[in-house]
């Protein structure tokens, strides 16, 4: 498939589809960095420590999709699992691999899916992702749908409440290069009224509030998102319990509708 920008260049992740590898790649994340997203998020990083906040991995695996040449500009979030089963440290090595699960028509393009791996130097698993989203090349033919939990609010209570700061969310994804997080206009050409928070601060949200309740070094959590934050929203934190626990949450916008929704699978 043609990249959006009219080169001549091909993405032979896409051309080979479901089942085809990414090339692996080792990254460190830097706690200055990880400090710099969370103070972008409003969310304090020292209750973290040492360890790696989930959602950090999120960047990692977008560069892993530009890397195979997969278009992220004008890309929808639609999906994003992470399995933890023990804490990746900041600063340590981190290898990633990853792989195309299947690829799904859509009217603005396709749907990707994908699986990732993260493990440490020695070779020991630490997460396993899966991600799915939108990207604008592809067939652009009738979806078959996007199965997502339930919108009820009925049994949630409010956890939190925070309002979204547009220079903040600017910077937080200054160097994802999908603009619509941080330009007017280019929002704008994407049918949004503003530009919008990048789908991972909404999981630094979801992550934070199993942080202040358990401190886990294993979970396992899947977010489906289903409206824009715009940059200026006042997000609303809302959380069902089985057993006394957190199972499920939603994220809401201003408008009191879920912007995205969370699974707790295991905490």
């Amino acid at each position: 498939m043609k990249a959006v920008d009219g080169s001549d260049r091909v993405s032979e992740a896409l051309e080979k589809g479901s089942g085809y590898k990414f090339a692996p790649w080792t990254f460190c994340v830097e706690k200055k960095e990880q400090v710099r997203k969370l103070n972008c998020s409003g969310v304090n990083p020292e209750i973290y420590g040492n360890h790696v906040e989930i959602a950090m991995l999120g960047l990692p695996t977008i560069k892993v999709l530009m890397a195979a040449d997969i278009p992220i500009l004008g890309g929808v979030h639609l999906s994003q699992r992470f399995c933890q089963i023990e804490p990746l440290h900041l600063g340590e090595p981190i290898s990633v691999t990853g792989q195309i699960v299947e690829i799904n028509s859509h009217p603005r393009g396709c749907i990707l899916h994908c699986n990732f791996k993260f493990s440490r130097s020695n070779g020991d698993l630490c997460v396993e992702a899966e991600r799915s989203g939108i990207i604008a090349i592809g067939a652009k033919e009738p979806s078959r749908g996007i199965l997502r939990p339930s919108e009820t609010l009925e049994g949630f209570s409010e956890i939190m409440h925070r309002k979204l700061i547009p220079k903040s969310v600017g910077e937080y994804s200054n160097e994802a290069g999908n603009l619509i997080h941080s330009d007017p206009a280019v929002a704008a050409e994407h049918g949004f009224r503003a530009p919008i928070a990048a789908g991972l601060m909404g999981i630094h949200f979801y992550r934070e509030a199993l942080q202040n309740a358990y401190k886990p070094d294993a979970f396992d959590l899947e977010v489906w998102f289903r409206r824009p934050m715009f940059w200026d929203d006042t997000m609303t934190l809302m959380a069902s319990k089985e057993r006394g626990r957190i199972c499920a949450m939603h994220l809401l916008c201003s408008s009191g509708k879920p912007a995205s929704s969370c699974i707790v699978h295991s905490v």
